[in-house]
């Protein structure tokens, strides 16, 4: 592994790190009839095994690497059984950090176009489609869980599609809200997303972009300056620069929107203890819900990112991992930073001018009624 990985820590590296540069990555194509064995070893040399499945007359390729499955040969977070209970809890978090609340934007309309881009297990446009039964909700992603994607539900007015948001976006008809949660890391350009996001809102929708990342000092605890955590996030940050995919979080500054043409930017920090040391009862609970979700999502968001570096091997990743398990579960006064960015398209002038006619008048009435 690169020493440059964490320079100012004195911990020590898992013995199993280095990898031989010669090591070769061995392939083999399955059909859907096709059973991958469940005790594969893992330590051996790494298979990848791919698959195909059809949802709506689209092709599903699966990626079986070290252990874990993905959704293609590049994105770097798994799409298995693991990752879905995960963000299962992530979500749950997120149901009481904000107060029972799906959202931090005024969707004004009872009929709101939404598009929710890494809808995931698809829990959010779910309960967005229960609180908005007039809303057309469409929840993308660009690979599919085993009880995601409308595998299992059948909503009137929830549709899910496999898409990539990297690829151009081919929408006929604006939203009212484009929604963002989790993913840190999965966009090379977050000014070319957040153009395209603009332009397929309607004048005064807005975008919601919600996020939290180990690797960009999101988690913070006692002494956690010299840890095998700083060792983790420092390796992720490496990684992810040279795959081109920075985990800085710098895609939640207001100036990378306003710079795309919004307006009304906003930022919203919420703090989630992480462990069993809160007194208050809610607090308790994000803690134990937030301390599960971080031990899962430890190896989820390293081991594929770190392996394709070729400076670590899959064994050092996992004894990296448990070592930073180790230090959560021991940590003192852990916490992680949640923030929520939303911002607005602006009006086009004409209703800009009805608009601040309608909050004259409404102003007056109530003037006139007090």
């Amino acid at each position: 592994m690169d020493k440059t990985a964490a320079p100012h820590s004195s911990k020590s590296m898992p013995e199993s790190l280095e990898t031989d540069s010669a090591h070769t990555t061995a392939k083999r194509r399955w059909t859907d009839e096709d059973e991958p064995e469940a005790d594969s070893d893992t330590d051996s040399d790494e298979i990848s095994i791919k698959s195909t499945k059809s949802l709506e007359a689209q092709n599903i390729e699966y990626v079986l690497e070290n252990g874990r499955r993905y959704c293609n040969d590049t994105y770097f977070m798994p799409n298995d059984e693991a990752e879905q209970t995960r963000l299962n809890i992530t979500h749950q978090i997120c149901l009481i950090l904000f107060d029972g609340k799906l959202t931090d934007v005024p969707l004004a309309k009872i009929d709101p176009r939404i598009l929710d881009i890494g809808t995931g297990t698809g829990d959010w446009p779910i309960g967005m489609s229960a609180e908005y039964p007039g809303a057309t909700i469409i929840a993308t992603d660009i690979g599919v869980f085993d009880n995601g994607l409308g595998s299992t539900v059948e909503l009137p007015n929830v549709s899910f599609q496999l898409d990539d948001a990297r690829d151009e976006w081919t929408y006929h008809e604006p939203f009212d809200l484009i929604h963002l949660r989790g993913l840190a890391g999965a966009f090379s350009d977050w000014p070319a997303l957040y153009k395209q996001a603009f332009r397929h809102l309607a004048p005064g929708g807005y975008i919601e972009i919600i996020d939290a990342d180990p690797a960009a000092d999101s988690v913070s605890f006692l002494d956690s300056g010299d840890s095998y955590f700083s060792i983790f996030a420092s390796a992720m940050r490496s990684a992810a620069e040279a795959a081109g995919h920075p985990r800085d979080l710098c895609h939640l500054s207001p100036s990378v929107l306003t710079a795309a043409g919004f307006v009304d930017v906003r930022v919203k920090e919420r703090v989630i203890p992480i462990g069993l040391w809160p007194t208050d009862a809610r607090e308790k609970t994000l803690g134990k819900m937030g301390l599960i979700a971080l031990l899962e999502g430890v190896e989820a968001y390293s081991l594929r990112p770190l392996t394709a570096t070729g400076s670590w091997t899959a064994q050092g990743v996992r004894d990296l991992c448990e070592k930073v398990k180790t230090e959560f579960l021991t940590a003192s006064q852990m916490t992680c930073v949640v923030k929520t960015v939303t911002a607005r398209k602006p009006f086009v002038r004409s209703m800009a001018r009805k608009n601040d006619l309608l909050q004259k008048l409404m102003k007056l009435d109530d003037e006139m009624t007090t």
